[in-house]
């Protein structure tokens, strides 16, 4: 079985070596760019730049992608066959009580870019991010430590959980429990992942707030850090790069 992989792996590719602030600030970039189109075309160029990102200087394989973000995808994809059929504007095709918009083809597929495009920036923070130096270059920024390790506690948790969706499932494999197709069954099957996954979620969250407590976490003002990180100016080409092809796609929707 195909296991999703949502945890940092060094494969020792350009976006491993950049700085973890500067990539936590770019995705922010590319959320905010997203959110302000108003064009197709502007979320298409700002998603293949993503997913470039992603295949060259990241070396994430392409099956990588797709199987983590399958589900992302397809709920962007049903986003924009809602717009397609809700928003208002002149009907350019129907088919029964179905009709399509010329206003939903123009922002069906700007939601599906928003969507789509931001989680595959976020996953690529996670997999070219080392969450401890994450950690380490928020606190370097002026951020609390204390405060800084519930991030990396956040991000920790993401495949841990995964563990623990993929265990419930090959479980209920062997009992013969996912045998059953019907959309009832379906049901009933979440259901007890959910249930299990969250008893499990909160008895890790209390060993990792015993652990915390027994090792005395936050009593002193300041934390060390083994392995050191440092910012190099180069690091900024990304965010660079990235505001002057946003302010660009910006600019000329503004003069289109």
């Amino acid at each position: 079985m195909a296991e999703h992989n949502l945890s940092y792996k060094e494969r020792g590719s350009a976006l491993n070596r950049v700085y973890p602030l500067v990539k936590l600030i770019w995705v922010f970039l590319i959320a905010v760019g997203l959110f302000l189109f108003t064009r197709p075309l502007s979320g298409l160029a700002v998603f293949l730049l993503v997913l470039a990102l992603a295949l060259i200087p990241g070396k994430i394989r392409p099956g990588e992608i797709i199987r983590s973000g399958l589900v992302v995808f397809g709920l962007g994809f049903l986003l924009m066959i809602f717009h397609f059929l809700i928003d208002p504007g002149e009907t350019v095709w129907s088919f029964g009580i179905l009709h399509v918009s010329d206003y939903g083809l123009q922002q069906g597929p700007v939601f599906f870019f928003r969507l789509s495009g931001v989680v595959l920036a976020s996953f690529i923070l996670i997999w070219t991010t080392d969450t401890r130096d994450l950690m380490q270059s928020l606190v370097k920024a002026g951020m609390p430590y204390r405060y800084a390790y519930t991030i990396f506690l956040a991000l920790r948790f993401l495949p841990l959980i995964q563990r623990e969706v993929e265990s419930v499932r090959a479980a209920h494999a062997i009992r013969g429990r996912a045998a059953g197709t019907t959309l009832k069954h379906r049901f009933v099957l979440w259901q007890r992942y959910v249930f299990t996954i969250l008893i499990n979620g909160l008895r890790k969250a209390e060993n990792t707030a015993d652990a915390l407590e027994c090792r005395a976490f936050g009593y002193a003002p300041e934390r060390t850090y083994v392995k050191q990180i440092t910012f190099r100016k180069r690091d900024m080409v990304l965010i660079i790069f990235t505001l002057i092809l946003e302010a660009g796609l910006i600019t000329a929707e503004r003069l289109a």
